[in-house]
C-alpha cells in the first residue's frame, strides 16, 4: 500500500430511512477523525433522514449530491452515472466506497469509466448476494453482473463470516476478495443503562422496528399476535413505509386498535427497546439487521427468521434469542408466550458491544490498511 494520505470517496443511492445510511455517514466521520480526506457522494438528494445522516456525518465532511430522487432507485442510478464519472475523475480520490448491493454496480462501472489507475475499489453488501431471494433469469443476471465488477473490485466487505462463506461458494473465481467487517451499528447511547428503570405497566410489550414494507413481513407478526396468550400484552411496531394502510386495515379486521401502536418513524429507538420485553423480526431477508443488534444492547430478547447468513450463530450466542421455525399464525404465538414467561436476559449487551461505532470505523480502518 502506498504511503501517499488516502483521499477517500464513499457512495451512497440516498438518506432513506435505512440504516445503511446512517452506516455510510458513521464510517466517513470516523475515517476522516483518522485524518484521510473524506468525501461523500449522494447519487439522489432528497431521503427522509438526509439531515440527520448530514448531523451524523459531521462538518468536516464533504456531502456531494449528484441528483434529485426520482422515485426509483434504478433510474436514479442509472440518470447520475455520468455525474458520478465526473465527480471521481474530478476528485481523484485514491479509495472508492460503494456504500451498498444497491449502488455496486453503478460505482463500479463509473469507477472504471473514470480511470482511476491507482485508486483501489471496496464494495459493501448489505442484503445477501449468494442466498439472494431472486430465482431464474433475475438471480442468474444479478450472479453474472457481480462476477463482471468483482474483476475490477479489490475487497468486498461481508457482513459476517457466514456471509462471507456464502460468497466464497458462490463465487470461487473471487474467493480471497471477501472479508466481513463489523458495521457500525450501535451507539454509545444505546450501551448505556437508562438514568432511571422504566415505569412498571401492566403485562408485556413486544416491538418490530421496521420500514414498512413488503420484505418485513409485518403482516405474519400481527396475525399471529391475537393468539399471544399472556395477559395484557401489546404489540409497538415502529417505522413508516408503503404498507401502512395494508396493515392498518388489517389490525382493524383484527379488533386489535387498542392493543397495537404504530406511531412510525422514532429517530432514536433506544428507549423504547429498554422498555420493551421481547423484540420480533418476521422477515423474509435482511443483511445483518441493526435492530436486531440495538435490541441485544438494551438486553431486549429477540426472536427473528432464519432471514440474514448470520442469524443462527447470533441467535445460538444469545441468552433468551431463538430463531422463529414456523411462522404460521399458532406457532409464532407460541414462541413469543413461551419467551414473554422467561426473564430477561443480562448478557445480550456485550454481543452488541461488537458492532458499536467506535468498532465498527476500527473494523474497516483495518479492512483499508489491507
Amino acid at each position: 500500500m502506498s504511503d501517499a494520505p488516502l483521499r477517500v470517496t464513499f457512495v451512497h443511492h440516498s438518506f432513506d430511512r435505512g440504516g445503511s445510511g446512517r452506516v455510510a455517514a458513521y464510517l466517513a466521520r470516523g475515517v476522516a477523525a483518522r485524518g484521510l480526506a473524506v468525501e461523500l457522494l449522494v447519487m439522489a438528494r432528497g431521503g427522509d433522514v438526509e439531515s440527520l445522516a448530514a448531523e451524523l456525518a459531521g462538518d468536516r465532511i464533504a456531502v456531494t449530491t449528484l441528483g434529485g430522487m426520482s422515485g426509483s432507485r434504478a433510474f436514479d442510478l442509472l440518470r447520475t452515472l455520468p455525474a458520478l464519472v465526473r465527480r471521481l475523475r474530478r476528485a481523484a480520490p485514491t479509495v472508492v466506497i460503494g456504500c451498498a448491493n444497491n449502488v455496486a454496480l453503478t460505482t463500479a462501472i463509473a469507477f472504471r469509466l473514470a480511470g482511476l489507475p491507482r485508486a483501489r475499489l471496496f464494495l459493501k453488501t448489505t442484503n445477501p448476494i449468494a442466498s439472494s431471494r431472486h430465482t431464474g433469469l433475475v438471480r442468474w443476471l444479478r450472479r453474472w453482473s457481480y462476477g463482471v465488477i468483482f474483476r475490477w473490485t479489490d475487497a468486498v466487505w461481508t457482513l459476517s463470516l457466514e456471509e462471507s462463506a456464502e460468497m466464497r461458494a458462490a463465487f470461487p473465481r473471487f474467493a480471497s476478495l471477501f472479508h466481513d467487517v463489523a458495521n457500525p451499528y450501535v451507539t454509545p447511547a444505546m450501551l448505556a443503562l437508562p438514568a432511571e428503570p422504566s415505569a412498571q405497566q401492566p403485562g408485556k410489550t413486544i416491538i418490530c422496528v421496521a420500514r414498512l414494507t413488503a420484505q418485513k413481513r409485518l403482516e405474519r407478526l400481527i396475525e399471529a399476535f391475537p393468539l399471544v396468550s399472556h395477559p395484557d400484552t401489546r404489540l409497538l411496531i415502529l417505522g413508516e413505509g408503503e404498507q401502512r394502510a395494508m396493515l392498518e386495515a388489517q389490525i382493524a379486521r383484527l379488533g386489535l386498535g387498542d392493543r397495537i401502536a404504530m406511531p412510525g418513524y422514532v429517530d432514536d429507538v433506544a428507549a423504547a427497546l429498554h422498555a420493551a420485553n421481547l423484540f420480533v423480526l418476521p422477515s423474509d431477508y435482511e443483511g445483518l439487521p441493526a435492530v436486531v443488534l440495538e435490541a441485544m444492547a438494551a438486553n431486549c430478547p429477540v426472536l427473528t427468521t432464519d432471514c440474514f447468513p448470520a442469524a443462527r450463530s447470533l441467535m445460538t450466542r444469545g441468552q433468551g434469542c431463538a430463531i422463529i421455525e414456523h411462522t404460521d399464525p399458532a406457532s409464532l404465538a407460541a414462541l413469543i408466550d413461551a419467551h414473554l414467561g422467561q426473564p430477561r436476559p443480562t448478557s445480550l449487551r456485550a454481543i452488541a458491544t461488537t458492532y458499536s461505532i467506535a468498532n465498527g470505523i476500527a473494523s474497516h480502518a483495518e479492512a483499508l490498511s489491507r
